[in-house]
């Protein structure tokens, strides 16, 4: 499986092998990491992400099929099958996909390893996809690839929620703090360490709990305004039905049109 569509064998540019070495970090974090994330932050990363949650349900229908995509852990994926008839509960990391299948042992679940980038499923297969904390993982090249995947994927008046961190904030001191933060890391990664970034991501050195000793690379995020974000969604046939801006997430539910 190929985790990037681009092009085979020797990289034509810096940018394409950047892209490469950005999911080979991703990844070996989670690999690596023995704890659950509800261990870290709960069932829920705050009330905003349940209230979404339950929206999202009332939302879509009791026999629907839902994409749990970039499941993790299994975090959500238990919940999800609790009310819809079938779960696909999707995600790169061998690992992850181990844990949830140990966390959600029922006949209602299926699990699929790949790539978000490279979704491998037919034409309005969904009515819903949960989309939580990995937009992040996506680089803003590639977004509209993934905005016109998510879309052929979703059935007409389909719903999916997603996440996306941002600098922004209801607070505008903190907004700016935020935005400087990014700013910094975003020079620091591009002039000093020569990275081909675009405006929006940066790196950061992780060490993920239960795993610093294994690994201390950099690890990938892009943050995301919600200028952006509603341009994008609204070029590739998605309405937003509700955006709220929360401890450094952009939470939303959309549907497509």
């Amino acid at each position: 499986m190929r985790i990037l569509a681009l092009p085979r064998g020797k990289t034509k540019n810096k940018r394409e092998k950047f892209l490469r070495e950005i999911y080979e970090n991703i990844i070996l974090p989670y690999e690596l990491s023995d704890g659950y994330e509800e261990e870290v932050v709960g069932e829920f990363e705050n009330k905003f992400e349940e209230e979404h949650f339950h929206n999202f349900i009332s939302f879509v229908k009791p026999k629907a099929q839902i994409l749990d995509l970039a499941c993790g852990d299994g975090r959500h994926t238990l919940k999800l099958s609790d009310n819809m008839e079938h779960v696909i509960a999707f995600d790169i990391s061998p690992k992850n996909l181990k844990k949830a299948r140990r966390k959600c042992l029922k006949k209602n679940v299926s699990y699929v390893k790949g790539s978000m980038l490279n979704l491998p499923f037919r034409p309005q297969t969904f009515d819903g996809v949960w989309f939580s904390q990995a937009f992040e993982y996506i680089p803003p090249d590639l977004r509209e690839s993934f905005l016109k995947q998510l879309n052929h994927i979703l059935k007409t008046n389909g719903m999916s929620f997603m996440s996306v961190e941002t600098w922004m904030n209801t607070n505008t001191l903190t907004s700016l703090k935020e935005l400087l933060s990014d700013f910094k890391l975003f020079c620091y990664w591009k002039f000093l360490k020569r990275k081909p970034l675009i405006w929006g991501e940066f790196l950061y050195y992780c060490a993920p709990r239960g795993a610093a000793e294994r690994f201390s690379g950099w690890h990938y995020h892009v943050h995301t305004d919600k200028h952006t974000l509603r341009k994008l969604l609204d070029n590739y046939g998605f309405i937003i039905k509700r955006m709220d801006v929360k401890c450094g997430y952009i939470y939303l539910l959309v549907v497509k049109s």
